[in-house]
């Protein structure tokens, strides 16, 4: 299946989600056993009369035809579309049947492979995309489509667009505490010990401070009933540069402490991070879409008889709308 519920989502469903692209899906479900046939729509231009459309994606209450070659044995259909003004949404028509007057209404679901912080920077749609009263128009990081933040690591149901009323709200979702303001005794940041004074073991310090209490992460015993002694530096980079489980893929802190040196500079990374965003917290309005209804409707209309070839496009489709 293309998703299921409560499931990391695999590569093909975390590119169309995030990046508004079906390569990785076409490459999934081409001359899979039971496939009969797989094919990728990019261009709505082709439609303009029909549905009004002028962009490479399509926009809220227009509509898109195409045909589906059977052959005569196809009896199911899937459709997996991005959503691209969503950090990581899709909406799914999974293995549907097929048959004349057929019509099927899908909410959206979320990937869960990217935070939902709704910036002008972290959604697939580009600058040029937001219409032009949009605040995300008028920012030139809008053409970025910054993914690293990371999400719920399972699929769910769509929640929609958070509506931060501060920019504060999202600082706080996306800033890290950095050292200096955890002020761990003997590391860095630490003013009592004006830097002259190192604890070695500031990284386990550091992640119980910033909420992490698994003792597989902190302490390097971890009999039952006995007290936790602390990983060590060098003991706690070591840990999680072997562990299958703490691999930093949807943990930017551990990502962060992968890869530095020592725990000045994990420091280091932290402020570098967190300067990313510091002035660019323009998210998307909250109303762009009303996520209490579905929000697609397909409907499939069969006339054999009507059908060319193998076209999937033109004018004279009488497929699936």
């Amino acid at each position: 299946p293309i998703y299921v519920f409560g499931v990391r989502a695999n590569d093909a469903l975390a590119e169309l989600a995030q990046d508004a692209k079906a390569e990785e899906m076409m490459r999934r479900y081409h001359s899979r056993p039971g496939v009969e046939e797989v094919n990728i729509f990019g261009d709505f231009k082709s439609q303009g009369i029909r549905g009004g459309n002028d962009d490479t994606f399509l926009r809220g209450g227009r509509r898109f035809t195409f045909k589906v070659r059977t052959s005569g044995h196809g009896d199911r259909l899937t459709i997996a579309a991005g959503l691209p003004f969503t950090n990581d949404g899709a909406v799914v028509l999974e293995g549907a049947r097929i048959y004349h007057g057929a019509e099927y209404f899908l909410p959206a679901i979320d990937a869960g492979v990217e935070g939902n912080i709704e910036t002008c920077w972290s959604v697939a749609a580009m600058r040029k995309d937001f219409p032009e009263n949009a605040e995300c128009s008028t920012k030139s990081l809008s053409d970025k489509n910054d993914d690293r933040i990371p999400g719920e690591n399972s699929v769910t149901m769509h929640r929609g667009i958070h509506d931060f009323e501060k920019d504060d709200e999202v600082k706080d979702l996306l800033f890290i505490d950095t050292c200096k303001s955890l002020a761990i005794e003997g590391c860095e940041g630490d003013s009592k010990s004006n830097n002259k004074v190192k604890n070695n073991d500031c990284f386990a310090r550091y992640f119980y401070d910033a909420g992490y209490d698994d003792e597989r992460l902190l302490c390097e015993n971890r009999g039952i009933g006995s007290n936790c002694n602390l990983r060590d530096d060098d003991n706690f980079r070591d840990f999680i540069g072997r562990s299958p489980i703490w691999d930093g893929e949807d943990d930017r802190l551990i990502y962060l402490a992968k890869q530095s040196n020592n725990f000045d500079d994990f420091c280091k990374k932290i402020d570098e991070a967190n300067k990313i965003f510091k002035d660019a917290f323009t998210t998307l309005e909250a109303h762009i879409f009303d996520w209490r209804n579905d929000i697609a409707h397909v409907r499939i209309s069969c006339f054999p008889d009507d059908w060319h070839g193998d076209d999937w496009h033109g004018d004279d489709w009488h497929g699936d709308d």
